[in-house]
């Protein structure tokens, strides 16, 4: 099995611990507040608090309905989230060292611009993918490793697809959006795709491929780096959770570097400390405040965007992903992209909302799988 590069779940680590220290936002709408949204004006800007918006409770597809695939709404339209940090508070409250890879997306000094976006509240089930991909010969439809054995009371087939390549979750994207909207709508333009025939494990993943997206269309897409964060955060850079250590809960841990087992994890996430070595069926555990569940643990979630050990001094790909460009963040064939959450073989560090990894595009693993997202169109 071809592992995913880069540090995908180290152990041990130095502590130290941290001062909290306020942060400072701004986050501008282009028109006034919907959906429900409170804000605070001002003569230039409005203070937008996102609010908790569930779009779509499933998808259909062949006339069949299939649970574990709602949508939340992140970003309204109209609207568009700014965050800039004064401080370091959204990572050095439970985060020690200088390592660039654990501090994420949200820096101090750095502006985020995010336009409207909506994100699934799981990650793609075994069950989604195969019915998406189980007419495509070429496709493989069934790619997971944990195809058995699950614990009790949970679907076999709403576990986490895993085992997929990011050529093989964006191809995905582009083939669920021609079977719920149109070919029109698909946010992908892919070709040169090479598929491995050789791997009786891995039939027909795909390999290599071009790829291009327009994040001006509606469809399905994988989300980038930011995006992922600001959701897994809960969307309220004013709110406490936006500083917590996972997806819905803080640690009572002063500090993550270097935790191998974490209760609090264990209430919103599958790792080490509590998957018994293999996934689960996605939901079981909390959601954070956005209504997202397993955003920490279950299998890491590919991302847009290539990976940067550099990301604390580059600032241009988090200034470019924002706007709706017809091509943003495009890298050439063959980069490391990010991968995000942690996993089930994780120690409970790798889970935290900061923490960045990266894998080839063409690697697969069967602690790496897929998160939704779309587009709103403005």
């Amino acid at each position: 099995m071809k592992k995913t590069k880069g540090t995908v779940c180290r152990t041990f680590f130095t502590a130290a611990v941290f001062t909290l220290v306020l942060i400072s936002i701004s986050c501008s709408l282009t028109s006034s507040d919907s959906g429900g949204s409170k804000g605070k004006s001002t003569q230039t800007e409005r203070v937008f608090y996102p609010a908790k918006t569930v779009v779509s409770s499933g998808l259909i597809i062949d006339g069949k309905a299939y649970d574990k695939t709602g949508e939340v709404v992140v970003v309204p339209g109209n609207a568009a989230a700014s965050i800039a940090m004064a401080d370091d508070s959204s990572w050095n409250s439970y985060c020690s060292g200088n390592k660039a890879s654990y501090k994420g997306v949200f820096l101090r000094n750095r502006s985020v611009t995010l336009r409207p976006f909506i994100m699934s509240q799981y990650e793609v089930t075994q069950e989604l993918y195969s019915a998406v991909l189980s007419h495509n010969l070429m496709a493989n439809a069934s790619p997971s490793k944990f195809i058995s054995g699950s614990a009790d009371g949970e679907a076999l087939k709403k576990r986490p697809v895993e085992q997929v390549t990011w050529y093989d979750a964006v191809y995905f994207c582009n083939e669920l959006t021609k079977k719920t909207m149109t070919a029109s709508d698909c946010v992908y333009f892919i070709w040169n795709i090479e598929y491995d025939f050789t791997n009786p494990e891995r039939r027909n993943s795909i390999q290599s491929a071009e790829v291009k997206m327009d994040m001006r269309k509606k469809g399905y897409r994988l989300p980038t780096e930011a995006e992922w964060e600001y959701a897994a955060r809960g969307g309220d850079p004013t709110a406490d959770a936006w500083k917590y250590a996972y997806a819905g809960i803080q640690s009572e841990k002063i500090n993550i570097s270097g935790v191998l087992i974490d209760d609090n994890l264990a209430t919103v996430g599958w790792y080490s400390g509590n998957s018994g070595s293999k996934t689960h069926e996605v939901g079981k555990k909390a959601a954070n405040s956005l209504g997202l569940y397993d955003m920490s643990g279950n299998v890491w979630e590919w991302c847009w965007n290539s990976y940067d050990d550099d990301v604390t001094v580059n600032d241009y790909a988090y200034i470019a992903e924002g706007r709706s460009s017809a091509s943003p963040v495009s890298v050439a064939v063959g980069a490391d992209r990010v991968i995000r959450g942690g996993g089930w073989n994780c120690s409970a560090h790798f889970c935290s909302v900061s923490y960045r990894d990266q894998s080839s595009s063409s690697g697969y693993s069967n602690f790496l799988g897929i998160r939704l997202c779309r587009s709103v169109p403005e």
